[in-house]
């Protein structure tokens, strides 16, 4: 059987499909961004009528970020009641600095993502199919971009998706069932208080090839380059201006 390139897929069993999960970057013993993860967690466990983490749940999240020092950690929910919470613990990250400097070539999935209506869009669920189907059809990419049920581009199997045209950035609204992910939202406010003019607005696979740079964004990537979509050089080099400038400011 071929294995899955990464290892967040979907949270490890044992484990109720019907749950919610965050994954978490750890740096100096100390989880980044902690309180945005929190409230997203928080968002979902409402959205599935999940209990909220009491204080001693929410300490063992912050006692495993000690331990791991470097690295991350994901809690996921559920609603079993042995265990409720499963906290995991990864050492280092799973993107090497090479991908950084030349960025990495992606395809996307044939098979479209469900209507938004269809599921709960907005809460990170337990139950990831989709995700692991879709990496399953190209199990060589680290990651795999997805299409809406609209025909519009949504996000890669794991993190979110920006391109820039005439120096704007775009990146597809969540009311096309993207997930809003921690670091999105900060490329977004960091692209505001620079000066970048920047739209949520849906993307189609002919403007994402005819970018002249693009990127994926999760809180273990960061910001990862994007070099080529389907076969498609993105832009001239990776990564462009525009990324390099969002990678600094970033990092």
């Amino acid at each position: 059987m071929t294995k899955c390139p990464l290892p967040d897929c979907t949270p490890p069993p044992p484990f109720d499909a019907a749950g919610v999960f965050e994954t978490c970057r750890v740096k100096g013993g100390k989880i980044l961004h902690l309180n945005e993860h929190l409230l997203r967690l928080a968002a979902s466990l409402k959205t599935l009528r999940l209990d909220p983490l009491d204080r001693k749940e929410r300490e063992g999240l912050e006692t495993s970020a000690r331990e791991v020092r470097d690295g991350f950690v994901r809690i996921a929910v559920s609603r079993s009641k042995a265990p409720r919470v499963l906290i995991h613990r990864h050492p280092g990250l799973p993107y090497p600095k090479s991908l950084y400097r030349r960025g990495i070539s992606i395809h996307t999935a044939a098979t479209r993502e469900p209507h938004p209506e269809a599921a709960p869009a907005g809460a990170k669920c337990s139950e990831r199919l989709s995700s692991v189907l879709a990496r399953w059809e190209w199990a060589g990419d680290r990651e795999v971009l997805r299409l809406g049920a609209s025909g519009f581009l949504t996000e890669g199997t794991s993190s979110n998706l920006f391109m820039v045209k005439h120096r704007t950035l775009r990146t597809p609204p969540a009311w096309l069932g993207v997930l809003e992910g921690v670091t999105r939202a900060l490329v977004l406010k960091e692209a505001h208080r620079l000066g970048l003019a920047a739209q949520e607005v849906p993307i189609t696979r002919h403007e994402l090839f005819n970018a002249e740079e693009a990127f994926l964004t999760n809180v273990l990537m960061g910001i990862l380059p994007l070099r080529s979509v389907d076969g498609r050089r993105i832009g001239t080099r990776a990564p462009g201006p525009v990324t390099r400038r969002l990678m600094r400011e970033l990092s």
